[in-house]
Parts: C-alpha cells; structure tokens; sequence
C-alpha cells in the first residue's frame, strides 16, 4: 500500500517503522526537518518537509495515488484538514488522529464523513480505555484487543495465593474449560518463554491467555484468588483527558474515586467536568502527605497518567510503597515503558505511544502486524495472519507443519468461529490466526505466512 503518515512525532515515527517493515511505500510529512531526518536515517521512508495544509505539500507527498493516509499529529485541527484534502484529491481511507469529539455534533449533522474521515481515534480515550480494561480484577495486567471484537488476550500475574501457583498447565481443573482458551506466552524473571502443557506455573510469572472473551472472563473468574476482593477505591492521578476519562468511567462502573491534579485552575476546571461523588486534591503526585491525605493506604488501584512520564512513574513506586494494592503508570515516549516495566513495584505501564498506534494499525487494516506495549519491550509481537491458499500451513494439519518451537499460534478465526488450534487442526484458506512471534522467527514469517 501507498500510506502517507502526517506527522513525524513519536506515534508517527513507530508508525513508520511497523508499516515500512511490512514493506508499505511509507511518505512521511512535517514541517519540522529535523524530525523527519531521524527517521529517514532510521526507515525505509520518504520524508516530505512542509505543512500538511497544503495542497501542493499533500501532492507532493503523493495524496493523489495514495492508498491511506494517517493524520497522527499533535495538532488536531492540523490532521482533519490534511485528511479533508486528502479525501477530496481521492484518498479512501483516512485516518485522523483525534483528542476530542467537539468537532462532530449528531444533531447538528456534522459528522465525520463531513470532514471526510473514513476513520477517527482518540489518543486520550484509547489510553483511558487500556487502564479501564485491567480495573475491575486484581490479577490482570493487560488486556489486548484483537480485530475480532469478540476474542481477547489477558495477561494475568500468578501470586503466591493464586489457584495456578504450583500447577503445570495440562493438569489445571476444567479440561473442557482448558481447551477453550491458550496460554500464548509466558514472562518469567523478564524473559519471554513458550509455555507448554508440562510447564510449572510459579508465583511471579506473568501468562498471556487468549480465547473467546466470555471464555476468558470464565477462566480469570475462577482463577482468581477467594480472598483477593473485587476494587472498590482508586485514586487517579493527572489533569489531562485522559485522566478525567478513567475517572469518570470508574465512577460509573461503582469505584469510589478521587483524582489528584497538580495545577489548581486546572483542578477548578476539572471538578466542573465530573461527577460531584470524585473528590479533586490539588498538588504534587509524588508528595507522601498528599498521598495519604488521599487515602492511598486503603485504596485499591493507583493510577498516574500524567504527562511527566518520570513523575507518573515515580508516584507509582511511592504509592505501591505506602500501601496501594495495584498501581498503573501510563508513558508517553515508548523508552519509557521498557524502564516503568522493569520495575517490580509497578504492576501495570502502558505506553500512551504503542496504544495509538495499536488503535491506527487496527484500523487500517491494511497489514497483519500489530504492535503491542509488553511483547514489544521483550522484542516479540502479537500479529494477525490471513491465511492464503500458497501458505504452508493452508489444508494440512498442525502437526505436520514443522513450525519454529518459538512460534505459537494462539487463536483462530474462522467465520463466527473462535478456537483454540491443537496439532490436528487444519487450517483453511481464509481463516485469520493470532501468533506469538518472537525475534527469531521474525525472519520466516513470510515464507509461513505470504501474502498472496
């Protein structure tokens, strides 16, 4: 595909290296020269300098034969005007980086089709929805989203009272449950390993299960330690929309909630914005006294998605020390989710960076590499595959594919069909597999899966 990135920031940078790789003709623009020399020095891309508002600049960067172009930007207005002159030179597909919806009125009929947008993403929202999704169970760690809306991934951490703590996974309870869902992947000690029906759980391990959502939900339910107790209380730390989106949705999901915000006008507007059951503290996040003002001792989740990255990290390492149960850290530049990960006091960090382009690539759905925040850190990936009539794997059973010891297939999709594939499994032209792809198999994955 012919894909011109607007914008050269962080999200447009990771951008154009998953899509240039997938070998996309990738165009990049900005007006900053300097940014888009980092990455033509890094990728295989083409850089045009100038302002996405202009028609000759979008020209030039190839709009008129263009497949897709994705207004990632930190300038809203900027990406909806690069994506209404994209539309109008003949661009299908655009995708327009958002951080609000102030721009679109139903009952006004502005919609985004009148700017034409074929797709629209919120950053703060997508954010908000990754930390919403690892609330309400204290042993998830993530949640990862797949094409199919109804199949998931979770990735669950084995404590020392949990019912998986000492248990090889063929003789976990429930084999009709059991042969639902897959245990993909397995981090141990910071290394990525592929679990297998004989392998031990212990505590400290973090596993990635996927399956069919209700499935998974099942599986998390009866996994999860009696004693454990559902979240009740969170404090969430930050002043941008994202943390009003957590706050209010947590509200509205029955947590108690209170927010600490750092400026105090920005306080003033916020306690105007949500629910009158939030209390709003105004200072510093990584303040002890501030914190146990807010009650971090008996609260359940801890979250700072401000946008300091070193203060949302730091406060989350003082709040775990001063009692909270689970805490959450959201990063914006992706060096900083490998540094929030390796540290044992956080239980959960995402990477505002790696989420948006998550949500792009998914929209696109142009390519079957997806990216995702903690097999990313641990050089790994999460992909969908289409499987095509010249795949190896196309009408023989698993078995006898001789596929890599290091490659698992977790899922298949097949029609309204969801399943966990086993060695007899015979995969048809059509069908959409989700596989753990690591560093080494990275190189044969497109004799496994080609193209056409």
């Amino acid at each position: 595909m012919n894909i011109i990135v607007i914008g050269a920031g962080e999200l447009g940078r990771l951008l154009a290296s998953a899509l240039s790789e997938e070998d996309h003709d990738v165009v990049v623009v900005d007006s900053d020269a300097d940014k888009l020399a980092r990455i033509s020095d890094k990728f295989d891309a083409m850089t045009v300098t100038g302002s996405c508002s202009s028609v000759r600049i979008m020209k030039q960067a190839g709009a008129e034969n263009a497949d897709a172009v994705l207004a990632v930007s930190g300038d809203e207005a900027a990406n909806i005007l690069a994506c209404q002159i994209a539309n109008k030179l003949g661009v299908k597909h655009t995708i327009c980086r958002l951080y609000s919806n102030d721009c679109f009125s139903e009952d006004d009929g502005i919609s985004p089709a009148t700017y034409g947008l074929w797709r629209t993403f919120s950053s703060p929202e997508e954010s908000a929805q990754k930390i919403l999704a690892v609330l309400a169970n204290p042993i998830t760690l993530e949640s990862i989203n797949f094409t199919r809306e109804d199949a998931a991934m979770l990735v669950l951490e084995i404590t020392r009272s949990s019912v998986l703590q000492g248990v090889r996974i063929r003789d976990i309870p429930g084999p009709e449950l059991l042969r639902k869902i897959r245990f993909a992947a397995l981090v141990r000690d910071r290394q990525l390993l592929i679990p297998h029906g004989d392998t031990l759980l212990i505590p400290g391990d973090r596993v990635y299960v996927a399956g069919r959502k209700e499935d998974i939900d099942a599986f998390v339910d009866w996994a999860t330690p009696e004693n454990a107790g559902k979240p009740s209380r969170i404090i969430v730390s930050g002043d941008d929309d994202a943390s009003v989106i957590v706050a209010r949705k947590a509200h509205e999901l029955g947590f108690g909630v209170r927010m600490i915000v750092r400026d105090e006008k920005t306080g003033e507007r916020i306690q105007d914005e949500i629910p009158p059951g939030i209390m709003v503290l105004q200072g510093d996040p990584t303040d002890e006294s501030l914190l146990e003002d807010a009650g971090i001792a008996a609260s359940d989740v801890f979250v700072s998605v401000g946008q300091d990255d070193e203060e949302n990290i730091l406060s989350c390492i003082i709040a775990k020390r001063l009692g909270a149960k689970k805490v959450i850290s959201l990063t914006h530049r992706p060096e900083y989710i490998r540094i929030a990960r390796e540290m044992d006091p956080i239980d959960c960090a995402f990477s505002a960076t790696l989420v948006a382009a998550n949500s792009v690539l998914r929209l696109l759905e142009g390519g079957n590499k997806r990216v995702d925040v903690q097999l990313q850190s641990l050089k790994a990936a999460i992909s969908e595959f289409h499987i095509t009539g010249s795949s190896p794997l196309c009408g023989k059973p698993l078995s006898a594919a001789k596929l890599p010891a290091s490659l698992v297939l977790a899922l298949v999709f097949r029609g309204s069909e969801i399943f966990a594939p086993a060695g007899d499994t015979v995969l048809v032209e059509g069908d959409t597999v989700v596989a753990v792809v690591t560093r080494d198999t990275m190189r044969m994955i497109d004799k496994i899966f080609p193209a056409k």
